[in-house]
């Protein structure tokens, strides 16, 4: 081993453990009226695995790959067994959830405040004053998101609800879930991991995402249900290149009943699985969906008009790059739409191989749609490493400040989502432009050229 390849090891060590005790510093911190602080952890922390990730390219590459997985599932074990979630409460919406349908009521059929489920509330949820007290919040609390309203999880995420929720079924900690979204992460590193070294790649590039802070954060510590539906997207990507289209298919239709934003997955296969991918996604999503539909009808759209009305969607209010042109509404609506429909008739007619497809189209959603969820753009930065573009987690990067402002209700929080998103645009363009003078998105072109 030169003495290069031992000071790689040596730097990958120290930025190992220096990145184990900011997850344990992350996982103590509490995010009420501590934002501002949490972002500059995630940002110091985010430096460090750059470094980390730099440091396992140049060591050996056994000893590289080695090191990177027992980093990655050392940092999610720290982060998922420290404190509860710090950023998100959507953990308790889990609990409920299964609560109420192994109780036997459909989660789409009424509001957890309903009076007719009173009866079901567990004190872990519904906290005493003292326990009110101790949240910051006030008597009659619950620690649910929107306990006025019903559900918006798809059919595949009410499963895995359950299926955490019966590993443990009197316990309403949020450890559970914090360590079952950490281990399905686990599984993401190492699958993509695999892809990486069958597609011929060094499956070193895989530590961009696993010593990244982001999925750490916001799956093994605040336990998201969207790190299933990446891993979901990772395996369908993995089926797709080995000619497997009705596999594809299913996994495409599983991942967007966990999130619906996969559904970009059809579009994404179509140059590779036509329509035996297409009917299989459809055939998987109806099959899932159609028990909730026979129960409750149209119910089982739960909140999600309301969340696209709140998160102005339907106004054009949330598209914060689109709103710099100052477009009425609904005109804002319909540039949005078009430019992520122009983006996948482009991908289509070029024949994009899936994951570099997959990978631009949900980077188009998310740069689009700027949401406030930084969780979103996770996913995607996981696709985007398929793709050797791992710059799109730059996008989460982006959603961190907008989120830390919206929560602290900042009158500046349209003009920070706007700057930190801008960055990460340019950032992600630039590279974007530099990749396409070497022949990006050409017809046909493997993904390690592609967007490599």
């Amino acid at each position: 081993m030169s003495w290069r390849s031992r000071l790689a090891v040596v730097v990958l060590a120290g930025a190992g453990i220096a990145e184990l005790l900011l997850a344990r510093r992350e996982a103590t911190v509490f995010f009420i009226g501590q934002h501002w602080h949490l972002e500059a952890l995630i940002g110091i922390w985010a430096a460090v695995g750059l470094i980390a990730a730099a440091a396992a390219h140049h060591a050996p590459r056994r000893v590289g790959l080695a090191g990177i997985v027992v980093l990655a599932v050392g940092l999610r074990l720290v982060a998922a067994s420290g404190a509860p979630p710090s950023i998100s409460s959507d953990v308790y919406r889990y609990m409920w959830d299964a609560h109420v349908q192994l109780s036997g009521i459909d989660p789409y059929s009424a509001a957890p405040n309903s009076p007719s489920l009173q009866h079901l509330h567990p004190v872990a949820l519904w906290p005493t004053p003292d326990g009110c007290a101790r949240d910051h919040r006030g008597p009659g609390c619950s620690r649910l998101n929107r306990p006025q309203d019903r559900t918006i999880y798809p059919a595949v995420a009410e499963i895995w609800f359950v299926a955490v929720h019966l590993v443990n079924p009197d316990d309403y900690g949020t450890r559970p879930w914090q360590l079952a979204a950490g281990f399905v992460d686990d599984l993401t590193v190492v699958l993509l991991a695999f892809a990486l070294a069958r597609q011929g790649r060094d499956p070193r590039a895989v530590a961009w995402y696993a010593l990244c802070p982001l999925p750490v954060v916001e799956f093994a510590n605040n336990g998201h249900v969207d790190g299933v539906a990446l891993l979901l997207m990772v395996a369908a990507v993995l089926a797709l290149r080995r000619d497997r289209r009705v596999l594809a298919g299913v996994l495409i239709g599983l991942a967007t009943m966990v999130k619906l934003y996969p559904a970009l997955g059809v579009v994404a296969g179509w140059r590779q699985g036509r329509w035996r991918l297409a009917v299989a996604a459809v055939a998987t999503m109806v099959l899932t969906e159609a028990p909730h539909v026979v129960a409750v009808g149209v119910r089982v759209l739960g909140y999600l008009p309301g969340y696209l009305r709140e998160e102005r969607y339907t106004s054009g209010g949330r598209f914060l790059l689109l709103g710099l042109a100052h477009l009425p509404g609904r005109v804002a609506v319909a540039l949005a739409v078009a430019l992520i429909a122009a983006t996948a008739v482009e991908v289509v007619r070029r024949r994009v191989e899936a994951a570099t497809a997959l990978t631009v189209l949900l980077g188009a959603v998310v740069f689009v749609a700027t949401p406030v969820q930084p969780w979103y753009a996770v996913a995607v930065g996981g696709v985007a490493v398929l793709a050797d573009f791992p710059l799109l987690l730059a996008a989460a990067a982006a959603a961190e400040p907008y989120y830390a402002a919206v929560e602290l209700n900042s009158r500046h929080q349209i003009a920070i989502g706007r700057l930190s998103y801008g960055l990460a645009g340019l950032v992600v363009g630039a590279a974007l432009l530099r990749r396409r003078r070497r022949g990006i998105l050409a017809r046909g072109e493997p993904v390690r050229q592609a967007v490599g």
